[in-house]
């Protein structure tokens, strides 16, 4: 206990300090980091991999196309005791290893782009409502019990942040995964116009999906410091609001 209890306050000694002020994809990317250690610190929430894994698996899959067509050669030089000189127009079954390896490298890319833009859309975060089954202490049992939906174990949410270019507001976003995969948000988002206003993006809010506005110096101290603990208090309260909207509607 003692350990863990110094491990809290390492980390609580080493805030996340952005040393440039001037570089907004800096600050976004403190916001998007935080986002995603937010979600978790609810101990509502676990992040889910199954995405992010289909991603390096096919990213892992043109690497090794591009890896065999360029070392290959050099392979066939070692095996001959580094004396035989491969020429590749003399070589039939390079020729064809090499055009097999090319073709495969642009179709897995061109896989992994379509998947990027069609499967991850923009999502920094897939994750999944869960309920400790660990002992704890009788106060944190009582709170996870009052604050905490049976329903909602197993219930798969999204985290997306959206920004417009040289805009200073972010727009943080919850959305269930069954709304993102149907195509229910992009329908919701083209029927009733996705709304920017003095550089907000404003996003029709319904059932399973929640939104919430900040300013990018909002958590950010003018010494570089991020705001950390009012930063999670903030995404507890949209967590909780993402299931009040749940819960409003299944009434």
């Amino acid at each position: 206990e003692e350990e863990e209890e110094e491990e809290e306050e390492e980390e609580e000694g080493n805030p996340i300090k952005i040393s440039n002020l001037d570089d907004l994809n800096a600050i976004k990317r403190a916001y998007e980091e935080s986002f995603c250690d937010g979600l978790v610190h609810t101990e509502k929430i676990k992040e889910t991999h199954a995405v992010s894994n289909a991603k390096i698996l096919i990213g892992s899959i043109a690497c090794t196309f591009a890896f065999v067509a360029q070392f290959y050669p050099v392979y066939l030089r070692k095996r001959n005791g580094g004396t035989h000189d491969v020429k590749f127009h003399e070589d039939p079954f390079l020729q064809r290893l090499t055009l097999v390896c090319v073709c495969g490298y642009v179709i897995m890319n061109a896989i992994l782009t379509l998947f990027v833009l069609f499967c991850e859309r923009g999502v920094l975060f897939w994750g999944e409502f869960y309920q400790e089954e660990e002992e704890e202490d009788d106060a944190k049992k009582k709170s996870k019990t009052s604050n905490s939906n049976n329903s909602l174990v197993g219930h798969q949410v999204c985290a997306r942040i959206h920004h417009v270019r040289y805009s200073p507001k972010l727009t943080l976003e919850l959305v269930s995964r069954e709304l993102l995969s149907n195509g229910v948000v992009k329908k919701m988002d083209k029927e009733k116009k996705v709304k920017t206003k003095d550089g907000e993006v404003l996003l029709p809010t319904t059932r399973g999906r929640v939104m919430k506005v900040v300013h990018v110096a909002e958590y950010v101290y003018t010494d570089g410091v991020f705001a950390e603990t009012s930063y999670l208090n903030m995404v507890e309260q949209l967590v909780t609001e993402y299931e009040q909207s749940l819960e409003k509607k299944d009434k």
